[in-house]
């Protein structure tokens, strides 16, 4: 997976990678770094860079994201593929079909619904683990579910169709 990520007026792009052993890789800029990353509290993250310890806390003011390293506001800006709102701005438009695809490796943990299935924007569709968390993917326009390409326990590539909603 990987996020484009601008803060203090400098752009960046961070990869996130899986192993064989199920342990992330993360490269800053292309260049390899060493990075363990846990969620203390659903605002405070811990997070060792090249040994190196630092609180993380997201600052949920809206309209201006931003982390509180220390005692430095740091605003940011990120392309996220797993977004709701960078599914909506990467679709050209609400109208004929639309796939939904996996936005990283993972596991289909649950789907939430069949083929045949009417949908509501924003309506949950499948459960996925991938990083070690779970993530809801819901439906960016309302229709009728015509196609379900993938079953619950189905470990799925980035990419891989999971169903269509027309």
């Amino acid at each position: 997976m990987t996020y484009d990520i601008e803060m203090r007026g400098h752009k960046h792009t961070l990869s996130v990678e899986h192993g064989p052993d199920r342990q992330e890789r993360f490269l800053l800029d292309g260049k390899p770094c060493a990075a363990d990353a846990r969620f203390l509290s659903p605002r405070v993250l811990s997070l060792l860079i090249d040994g190196r310890s630092y609180r993380v806390v997201f600052d949920p003011r809206p309209g201006a994201e931003a982390v509180v390293v220390g005692e430095h506001r740091m605003t940011f800006t990120i392309a996220d593929p797993r977004s709701l709102r960078w599914q909506k701005r990467a679709s050209a438009s609400d109208t004929g079909a639309l796939s939904i695809t996996a936005p990283m490796p993972g596991l289909i943990v649950k789907l939430l619904v069949a083929a045949g299935d009417v949908v509501k924007t924003e309506q949950p569709l499948v459960v996925m683990e991938a990083m070690k968390m779970q993530n809801e993917l819901k439906a960016s326009k309302a229709g009728r579910v015509t196609r379900v390409a993938v079953e619950a326990g189905a470990i799925v590539p980035a990419g891989k169709l999971l169903l269509v909603i027309e």
